[in-house]
């Protein structure tokens, strides 16, 4: 092959490979402009039920953080946490200065990191209000006894309405880990796909997922709610 003929082989090839590139190019942005409808359609099949598996795995998320408030407001002063949002003087936190303990059946034990710190955990204590006196353990100085009394009609009325709220909250709220909400994002998100029976499909199995853990939502409710006024 002479020279002046090879040189004009490459360019061809060149030409070729930037028509090819371009057109790829292009052929790619018609397609996330939604202007291949027929191919489209196939992706959103695809796309539409990893929508369905994300939303029943944020329900899933939703019934584990329910069930953790749930028992939090259940056990109510038996709650080794129910010192943990208390703060101190300079901003102190609770967790910062001491850790709480179950003792038995009817006490927590507070444990002071620093034994200069302990009047004020005490007084801490006693300001926040809940019925409880830490006590001093006998020998020990960085530990305080707090005996837990017994629970009471009215009590147990109070527990009862925190746990219908937090059910309500969970069940169709604003906050982003109810299930009203995730449904909502979801369904939004269908909108930017092209109305097919593939999308419609999806949105009817959405809307009975979501039906399905309400009815689990309310269920562990009223496990708990009977465990506490039995």
């Amino acid at each position: 092959m002479s020279l002046p003929t090879a040189r004009s082989t490459a360019k061809s090839i060149n030409a070729l490979s930037l028509f090819n590139r371009s057109f790829s190019q292009s052929l790619s942005i018609l397609k996330k402009k939604g202007s291949i409808p027929a191919e489209r359609v196939e992706e959103d099949e695809v796309d539409v039920n990893d929508l369905l598996k994300k939303a029943e795995a944020q329900f899933k998320k939703t019934l584990e953080t329910q069930k953790q408030k749930l028992n939090e407001i259940k056990q109510g002063n038996f709650n080794p946490k129910v010192f943990n949002s208390l703060t101190f003087r300079n901003n102190r936190k609770f967790t910062d200065i001491a850790t709480t303990s179950l003792k038995g059946k009817n006490a927590l034990l507070i444990t002071v990191f620093d034994p200069k710190d302990v009047k004020t955990v005490i007084s801490g204590v006693l300001a926040a209000n809940l019925n409880l006196t830490p006590e001093r353990v006998p020998n020990n100085d960085l530990q305080l006894k707090v005996s837990l009394p017994p629970p009471t009609t009215e009590s147990r009325l109070k527990v009862t309405k925190d746990l219908k709220r937090v059910f309500e909250e969970y069940k169709q709220s604003s906050l982003k880990d109810s299930l009203g909400t995730i449904r909502g994002s979801i369904l939004k998100e269908f909108k930017s796909f092209k109305k097919d029976d593939a999308v419609r499909k999806a949105e009817r199995d959405l809307e009975k997922l979501h039906k399905d853990y309400v009815g689990k939502l309310h269920d562990q409710f009223q496990q708990v709610e009977k465990s506490v006024t039995k």
